[in-house]
């Protein structure tokens, strides 16, 4: 067995079927990080030194697991469509990655929106591939919990608190990100984003009959986007409330 094993299991068909420990355990060590973060947020707040140390080490890490990805899959497939990172979660990730470097409060609302909710719809529906027995499935994990909590660090601990006009701009960049992934798609055959017309994707996608089918699934796909968008927005809006935390703008 090759714990470094990488082939898209949509290229050989093969798919290991995760036990229900595989399934849940992340979901437990996300709401025990969360928890954490959020518990102890405010006595990290008076350790400014350590914080940055701690934002650079946790982005080497996430570095390492983002571009390994890309690696892998290139030393299998060299310059192919399946090594472009033109997944929401992939372009989020950078996002983050690039946050955790440099705190730049003008991206941070598009990685807390787009990231947390691709994030979790990830961590539902997975679709990896391999179990526990190899490396994609903690490269997977890992990744997606440090997509989510990024930002979530950053609300808790620096006060990043989006405006509407932020949440505003986020969600447009996503549905700019959305126009192009489906002219690309269209172009090269690819089915970034989950943005395409091909009626022969409902055997990869069948989740997609459940939205009305192609090309019907666009819309009330559109409409939860914009609902969860706003519902998130209030959630946060709500939890800053309660934990009295102090809007930083720059």
């Amino acid at each position: 067995m090759d714990f470094f094993q990488y082939e898209s299991p949509y290229r050989t068909g093969l798919f290991i079927k995760l036990t229900w420990a595989e399934y849940t355990i992340p979901f437990l060590v996300l709401f025990i990080m969360l928890f954490g973060l959020i518990k102890n947020a405010p006595k990290w707040r008076s350790n400014l030194e350590g914080l940055r140390k701690g934002e650079r080490i946790v982005g080497i890490i996430f570095l390492v697991l983002y571009l390994s990805h890309y690696v892998l899959r290139f030393a299998i497939y060299g310059f192919d469509t399946i090594i472009l990172p033109f997944q929401l979660c992939s372009i989020s990730m950078l996002g983050a990655i690039i946050l955790l470097f440099t705190r730049n409060r003008s991206i941070y609302a598009f990685v807390l929106y787009a990231g947390v909710l691709g994030g979790l719809v990830s961590l539902f529906t997975p679709v990896i591939g391999y179990d526990s027995s190899y490396y994609r499935y903690y490269q997977f994990y890992a990744s997606h919990l440090l997509l989510i909590l990024t930002p979530f660090y950053f609300l808790f601990v620096h006060g990043y608190i989006p405006s509407k006009k932020e949440a505003l701009k986020a969600y447009f960049t996503l549905q700019g990100l959305i126009v192009f992934m489906g002219i690309f798609n269209l172009i090269f055959d690819t089915d970034f984003m989950f943005v395409f017309l091909d009626p022969n994707k409902l055997e990869k996608f069948p989740i997609i009959r459940y939205f009305g089918g192609i090309p019907l699934y666009i819309l009330p796909a559109e409409m939860l986007v914009a609902l969860l968008f706003f519902g998130m927005h209030q959630l946060i809006h709500t939890a800053v409330k309660k934990q009295k935390i102090v809007c930083v703008n720059t």
